[in-house]
C-alpha cells in the first residue's frame, strides 16, 4: 500500500484484474473508479505527512531538540530534525541508532545501556530535563536536557518518545553565573566594611562577616530581627538613613555616634526599586569612621592649640606668602600695626613699611624664597630693637611656599646685656675668688697634708684672686713662721687679716701690690678682695683647729683603746648591716673566742634560747633609740658552757636613723651562781627549821611515857637512871629549840637586809 500512490491507474487494474478475472465489465469500471479516488486520498495523506513531518523538524530545530521515536522493541521509527543538527550528529557517534552508545552523567560517570533515556521510556518511565553529556566530533562535549514517555496502544507501550535539547549554552552560562556569584559572595563576605541587606520595615536580611563580628552574632541570631534590636533599642534611630531612603527612594548617607557600640558610623543606604517604582530591599553599608571623627577632633583641638601657642607668645608672629602677602599673624602682631587679623590677612607686608625697609623685606623674602634657609637679624625700629627670624615653609614637593616671619621684642635684653657686661669683669674676679677659696679648701682636707705644705700651697696660690696677679705678692706668719711668695715686699699698698685659733689670734695673712693702683673701695683693693683676705684668714684659723682637734681626737682614741683592751667588760660595736665590727680582748676570758673569730659576725647567733625573749625587747629599745641598761642576757661559751652576761648598751644613731648598737657586757656568771648557792642555803635553813620544830614535838612525845612508866617502876636505881638519861635527852631538845630560834633570827636578819 505504500507504493499506491507511485504507481499508475493501468498497472493497478492489471493487478486487479489478475487477482478478480470474474469481475464484469460494470464492476471493472466501478472498482477502477473507486482505486482512483483511493489513490487521490492516499496522495492527498501522504502530502500532509510530508508536510507536518517538515514542520516537526523545523519546530525541533527552531528550538533546538532532536527528537526520536521508537517502537516497542526498540527501533527507531523515526528522527529528526536532520542529520545537520549537533544533536543529531552527537547523537549519530554514539552508535548504530541515535541515542545508543556512549552516554555520561553530567558528574562523569558512564549511562548504562539499560538506563537510556529511550529504554525507560519503554519501560514506562517519565523524564524532564534529565542531564547528560554527550561528545560531538569536534572534540567538544554536549551538554544535553532529555526528556522522554512511553506511546501507550491499548494500555501497552507501543513505543517511546524521546527529545534532546542542547542546554549547552545555557550551561556554561549557568557556571558562568556560579562563577559570578561565587566572586560576589567573596567579595560581599570579605568587604572590611559593613554591608546588610534589609527590607524597608528594618528587617535583615542578612550581613557580611564583617557585620556579624561588629554585632558578636551568629547569621541565625540576626536573620529576621529589626537593625535597631540588634544594639539594644526599641525603634528605629531618631536620624535613620534607611528611613531616608524608603522616603526618598534614592541613596543617602549620614553620619553619627552610636554609644552602644562606642563607635562613630557613616551609614549610606540605596535602596533596590520594584518594578513599580517602590523600594522592595535597601542595602546598607557602614563605614566605621571613629578614627577619622577622632583624627578630626584631634585636628581641631591641634588647631586651636596652634592657635593659643601663636597668640600666646609676646613675639609677634606672621605666616606670608613668597610674594610677601600676609596669610595670617598673631594677637601681638596686630596690636604692634593696631589692625585686627581680618584687616592684615590679604595685606602686602611691603604696605605696612616705609619704602627703603619694604626694599630691605623684599630682599629678604627672596633670599629664604630662593635658598630655602632661614635668615636672621638684629634690626631697629620705631626706637626698640628687634630680634627677627624669616624661617621657609615648604610643600610635600619641598618648595618652599610659605615664610613664617618671628619678630621678637629684646630691648630689654639689649639692656640687661649691658648691664650684664658691666658686671662680667666682676663677675670674673669673684670667679677667681671662688676658685681661691675652692683651691684652698681642697688643699686644706686633701688627707696626709700637713700644716706647713698647705700654708706654702695657699700663699703661692693667694696673687691669682686679686685683680693684678702680676705685680700681687702675699705672705702668711703662723706662730712665728713665715709663708711668703718669691720676691715679696712689704709695701704701702697692703691688705692684712689675722688668722684667729680658738679666740686667740696666732698669725697675719697679707696681700701686697708692688705699684700703685687705682683708688678702689679699700685704697686700690676692692671691696670683695677684703671679704676674700677675710675668709682665707678665717680658712686657715679653722684649718689649724680642725689639725688640733684631730690630734686631740687620735690622743683620745688611743686613750679609750688602751682602756677598752685592758678592760675587764666585753666592749663591742656592732651594726645592722655589717654585723660585729669591734670587739675587745675580754671576750676571750669571758667567752673564749679570739676577737677575729666575731668579727662580721652578730652576738644574737650565741645567745641561748632561753634569753632570747629578753634580747629581743632589748633590740626594740634599741631600734627606737632608747639606750638599755642592766640587761642580764646568758650567752654560750666557745666550749659549750654558759655565762651571764650583764648588758649597757646605747644606739649608733646617724641621720635620724639607728644604724647600730655600742655594748658594754660585764661577766656575771660568779654572781649569778651565788645568788643561786645563797637561794640553796636559805632553801636549806628553811627546811632545817621546819625540821627542829617537828623533831621536839616527836621527841618530847616519847619522854614524857617514858618518864610516866618509870614512876610506876619499883626498883629506884633503875628510875633514877631513867630520869638522868630523859633529862639529858630534854637538854639536847632545849639546845634545838635553841638552834632553831637563832636560825629564825638569822633569817629574818637576812631578809631585812635583803639577802635573801
Amino acid at each position: 500500500m505504500d507504493k499506491l500512490h507511485n504507481g499508475s491507474l493501468a498497472d493497478l487494474l492489471e493487478v486487479l484484474l489478475d487477482a478478480a478475472p470474474a469481475f464484469d465489465r460494470r464492476s471493472r469500471e466501478r472498482l477502477k473508479t473507486g482505486i482512483e479516488a483511493l489513490l487521490a486520498a492516499n496522495r492527498d495523506l501522504a502530502g500532509r505527512a510530508a508536510r507536518v513531518e517538515k514542520e516537526r523538524d523545523a519546530l525541533l530545530a527552531a528550538i533546538g531538540r532532536q527528537g526520536v521515536v521508537y517502537d516497542a522493541a526498540g527501533g527507531v521509527v523515526a528522527t529528526g530534525p536532520g542529520g545537520e543538527d549537533r544533536i543529531a550528529r552527537a547523537l549519530s557517534g554514539l552508535g548504530s541508532a541515535p541515542g545508543e552508545g556512549s552516554l555520561r552523567y553530567p558528574g562523569g560517570g558512564p549511562v548504562p545501556p539499560a538506563d537510556l533515556p529511550g529504554q525507560r521510556a519503554l519501560r514506562g518511565e517519565v523524564l524532564e530535563s534529565c542531564r547528560f553529556v554527550v561528545h560531538d566530533r569536534p572534540g567538544e562535549d554536549l551538554h544535553v536536557a532529555v526528556s522522554a514517555s512511553p506511546i501507550f496502544t491499548d494500555g501497552a507501550v507501543s513505543g517511546a518518545i524521546v527529545v534532546w535539547q542542547d542546554v549547552t549554552r545555557e550551561e556554561r552560562t549557568r557556571r558562568r553565573m556560579e562563577e559570578a556569584n561565587t566572586l560576589l559572595e567573596g567579595l560581599f563576605e570579605n568587604l572590611g566594611d559593613i554591608v546588610g541587606i534589609q527590607l524597608p520595615d528594618h528587617t535583615i536580611l542578612r550581613y557580611n562577616r564583617a557585620g556579624y563580628e561588629m554585632l558578636g552574632m551568629t547569621p541565625e541570631e540576626v536573620h529576621g530581627r529589626k537593625c535597631y534590636e540588634l544594639i539594644g533599642r526599641t525603634g528605629p534611630c531618631a536620624v535613620c538613613a534607611t528611613s531616608i531612603a524608603v522616603a526618598s527612594g534614592k541613596r543617602e548617607v549620614i553620619e553619627k555616634w552610636v554609644p552602644e557600640l562606642g563607635r562613630y558610623l557613616e551609614c549610606r543606604s540605596s535602596p533596590i526599586l520594584g518594578p513599580e517604582g517602590e523600594v522592595e530591599l535597601i542595602v546598607e553599608q557602614l563605614y566605621d569612621i571613629t578614627d577619622r571623627k577622632r583624627a578630626e577632633e584631634n585636628l581641631r583641638e591641634s588647631e586651636a592649640t596652634a592657635r593659643a601657642l601663636l597668640d600666646a607668645p609676646a613675639d609677634m608672629i606672621a605666616l606670608l606668602d613668597t610674594t610677601g602677602r600676609i596669610i595670617d599673624v598673631n594677637e601681638a602682631m596686630a596690636r604692634q600695626f593696631s589692625r585686627s587679623r581680618e584687616d592684615l590677612v590679604g595685606v602686602s607686608v611691603f604696605g605696612v613699611f616705609s619704602a627703603g625697609a619694604a626694599e630691605v623685606y623684599a630682599a629678604r623674602l627672596h633670599e629664604v624664597a630662593g635658598l630655602g634657609r632661614p635668615v636672621r637679624v638684629e634690626e631697629t625700629w620705631k626706637g626698640r630693637w628687634y630680634d627677627t627670624v624669616l624661617y621657609p615653609v615648604r610643600d610635600a614637593h619641598g618648595a618652599v611656599t610659605r615664610i613664617a616671619v618671628i619678630d621678637r621684642d629684646i630691648t630689654d635684653m639689649k639692656r640687661v646685656e649691658d648691664t650684664l657686661r658691666e658686671r662680667t669683669h666682676d663677675l670674673n674676679e669673684r670667679v677667681k675668688e671662688l676658685s681661691i677659696l675652692y683651691a684652698i679648701s681642697r688643699i686644706a682636707e686633701q688627707p696626709g697634708n700637713p700644716l706647713e705644705r698647705i700654708f706654702c700651697e695657699v700663699v703661692r696660690m693667694l696673687p691669682s684672686g686679686w685683680q693684678y696677679p702680676g705685680d700681687t705678692v702675699a705672705r702668711i706668719t703662723v706662730e712665728g713662721r713665715t709663708f711668703e711668695t718669691e720676691g715679696f715686699r712689704e709695701t704701702s699698698w697692703r691688705q692684712a687679716s689675722p688668722v684667729v685659733v680658738n679666740g686667740e689670734t696666732v698669725g697675719t695673712v697679707e696681700v701686697c701690690y708692688l705699684r700703685e693702683r687705682p683708688e678702689r673701695d679699700e685704697g686700690p683693693f676692692l671691696r670683695e678682695e677684703r671679704s676674700l683676705i677675710d675668709t682665707v684668714a678665717r680658712r686657715l684659723g679653722r684649718t689649724i683647729e680642725r689639725f688640733q682637734a684631730q690630734e686631740s681626737l687620735r690622743m683620745s682614741e688611743t686613750k679609750f683603746r688602751e682602756i677598752a683592751q685592758q678592760s675587764f667588760d666585753m666592749i663591742y660595736t656592732c651594726y645592722n648591716d655589717g654585723g660585729i665590727t669591734y670587739i675587745s680582748p675580754a671576750v676571750m676570758r669571758i667567752l673564749g673566742y679570739t676577737p677575729a673569730e666575731l668579727i662580721g659576725g652578730r652576738c644574737r647567733d650565741f645567745v641561748v634560747p632561753s634569753s632570747l625573749p629578753a634580747w629581743k625587747v632589748g633590740r626594740r629599745k634599741i631600734a627606737a633609740g632608747e639606750p638599755v641598761e642592766g640587761l642580764e642576757i646568758e650567752f654560750r661559751r666557745k666550749d659549750g658552757s654558759t655565762a651571764f652576761l650583764e648588758l649597757n648598751e646605747s644606739p649608733i644613731i646617724q641621720e635620724r636613723t639607728v644604724v647600730g648598737v655600742h655594748v658594754v657586757g660585764r661577766d656575771i656568771t660568779e654572781r649569778k651562781q651565788n645568788e643561786l648557792l645563797r637561794q640553796q642555803a636559805f632553801g636549806q635553813i628553811e627546811r632545817n627549821i621546819e625540821q627542829f620544830a617537828v623533831l621536839g614535838d616527836h621527841i618530847r612525845q616519847p619522854l614524857q611515857v617514858i618518864l610516866g612508866m618509870a614512876d610506876l617502876l619499883e626498883d629506884g636505881t633503875a628510875v633514877a637512871t631513867i630520869q638522868r638519861q630523859v633529862e639529858r635527852i630534854n637538854g639536847y631538845i632545849r639546845e634545838l629549840d635553841q638552834g632553831w630560834v637563832e636560825s629564825r633570827e638569822v633569817r629574818e636578819f637576812l631578809r631585812k637586809h635583803e639577802l635573801a
